[in-house]
């Protein structure tokens, strides 16, 4: 049976041929026929269907570029703070979430999203605050960021951590002002760390909440999703999910080199192809922090501060160690980089390290956030093919943060995006949910605009076109995942994955543009999500 899609606007993304068709023929979720309405439908058969797009927009699936889609479905389970203006909120907030879940008094207590510049104490909470919520259950506050957290005097008692405690190589302990003593602050490795050691949910709870991630990110047009750091455990659980036919969207995982960096060797049915919906698709490496939460690294000191500039992760012999190990097994690697500083030790020791090789190919390596990356260094990504992936939305959420920690002329250029248009790079813009959501319209709507949430400009030279911001999550997202042929345009031979919109983001205002709505989402021909519903269960 043969699918039309009619009557809308339709927008192929490609480059090389026409950007608007009349209509499109799909058969057994591929793409068999683009172009004029009348010589589309003459494919058509007794009993094939038509979907009248009724003069609404469609455009490619989006595709993901970066973000943690377990960490995602875990978050369903946890405390949202993201709108606690103070201490006091966090605390009532926190409690009303323990009676509701009908928590024991062992059970772990978890808040997510809240983020300090936003409170009106204009600091993290501390375990003297957390005590008041709980002095039995043992609390984490996860950051909006995800690189930092809080936990209470129970959490730090079970997990043994005291004055004794020593810091890790990229990550700290806050102490009482005067001594070693915890205050139940954590940054980086170290909250990482003690993340790692907090009981997960049961399987049958995570796989709940995988299905109804998936719905969340298919309302957004979502239609490939990236989970950014899989260790052994997150991979066995997306296996067991792939396995059990949970996976509808697309799901490609990028293995933690640190911890799996034998897993294409042990898992060679998901090395680089699809079972069942999910992939590995290479290796991912941490290299610094957040800049709204003044962990970046940075090559000049954060405004106002006159030594601090964040810091590394790894030593340049580490990196290189990874790098080499990526290579080594032709793997794609996605490094995190906000600072410029991370992203020079990221740039230098891959260049490096193509030095050492005949070979020169680094598989599309991805500077992901890239936020404060430099026009220089954009240019030298460029001549090794390396892509940056912006975190484009933090001039919307964290802009004016951003002015505030590195000052006017560095703040306003975080995810220069306009540079790389000018270099003619390809590049692409994720969300890095759970984060924020994975909304795909306010992503694009911030590259074109790059207007805060207060309503401040955050570097208008920056700007950049809808049409260019729109490759971003469609041809140049799905050439990140080596999936140009497969995905990210409307052509024949590729699957029929697609969103519809309400309106034209191509015609409509540019402040408009978030506000745009998603109709429906489509994966290879089967309805994920339509008007407000979602669902799964062929085109009709």
């Amino acid at each position: 049976m043969r699918t039309f899609y009619i009557n809308g606007k339709i927008i192929t993304m490609e480059e090389a041929g026409e950007l608007y068709v009349d209509a499109v023929c799909v058969e057994n979720g591929r793409i068999i026929s683009v172009g004029k309405r009348d010589t589309v439908l003459e494919l058509k058969r007794t009993g094939d269907k038509i979907i009248d797009l009724q003069g609404n927009t469609m455009l490619p699936g989006f595709i993901d570029a970066h973000s943690h889609f377990i960490g995602t479905a875990n978050a369903m389970t946890q405390c949202d703070l993201s709108f606690c203006e103070n201490f006091t909120d966090i605390i009532q907030t926190m409690k009303k979430f323990k009676e509701k879940r009908m928590l024991s008094d062992e059970d772990w207590i978890i808040g997510s999203n809240y983020d300090q510049n936003f409170l009106q104490e204009g600091k993290h909470p501390d375990k003297t605050v957390l005590d008041k919520i709980s002095t039995t259950n043992p609390i984490l506050l996860v950051h909006a960021s995800s690189h930092m957290g809080v936990t209470n005097s129970k959490g730090l008692e079970i997990q043994k951590i005291d004055e004794k405690t020593q810091d890790l190589d990229g990550g700290k302990y806050g102490r009482i002002l005067g001594t070693n003593i915890p205050n139940g602050y954590m940054e980086e490795n170290v909250f990482l760390e003690f993340q790692s050691k907090v009981p997960m949910q049961s399987i049958e709870t995570l796989i709940s909440c995988i299905e109804e991630a998936q719905k969340m990110y298919a309302s957004y047009g979502v239609t490939t999703i990236q989970d950014g750091m899989v260790g052994k455990p997150l991979f066995q659980l997306l296996q067991y999910a792939a396995s059990t036919n949970k996976l509808y969207l697309d799901v490609v995982g990028y293995a933690d080199i640190m911890t799996a960096g034998e897993i294409f060797e042990e898992q060679p049915m998901y090395a680089n192809q699809y079972h069942n919906h999910f992939k590995l698709g290479g290796f991912k490496i941490f290299l610094d922090g957040s800049p709204q939460g003044k962990t970046a690294w940075m090559t000049k000191p954060y405004e106002n501060e006159k030594e601090y500039r964040g810091y590394p992760i790894h030593s340049d012999d580490e990196l290189t160690k990874y790098i080499r190990l990526a290579l080594d097994k032709k793997q794609q690697l996605l490094a995190h980089c906000n600072g410029d500083a991370a992203a020079e030790q990221y740039v230098s020791m891959f260049m490096n390290v193509l030095k050492e090789r005949k070979e020169k190919d680094l598989f599309r390596a991805v500077m992901v956030h890239a936020q404060l990356v430099r026009k220089d260094q954009l240019e030298r990504m460029k001549k090794i093919g390396m892509m940056p992936s912006f975190f484009v939305v933090h001039t919307y959420y964290w802009g004016d943060i951003h002015l505030k920690n590195f000052g006017l002329e560095r703040g306003s250029q975080i995810s220069p995006v306009k540079d790389a248009v000018d270099l003619q790079m390809k590049y692409t813009f994720h969300q890095d949910t759970p984060v924020v959501p994975p909304n795909m319209m306010l992503t694009i709507s911030s590259a074109v605009n790059r207007i805060s949430k207060t309503g401040q400009t955050i570097g208008h030279n920056q700007c950049v076109s809808v049409l260019d911001a729109l490759k971003a999550v469609t041809t140049y997202a799905a050439y990140q995942y080596f999936e140009e042929n497969e995905k990210g345009t409307i052509a024949k031979g590729k699957y029929a994955d697609f969103v519809i919109l309400d309106k034209n983001p191509l015609k409509t205002k540019k402040e408009e543009i978030a506000d745009i709505k998603v109709v429906m989402t489509i994966k290879e021909n089967k309805i994920i999500y339509e008007n407000g519903e979602r669902e799964n269960e062929s085109a009709k």
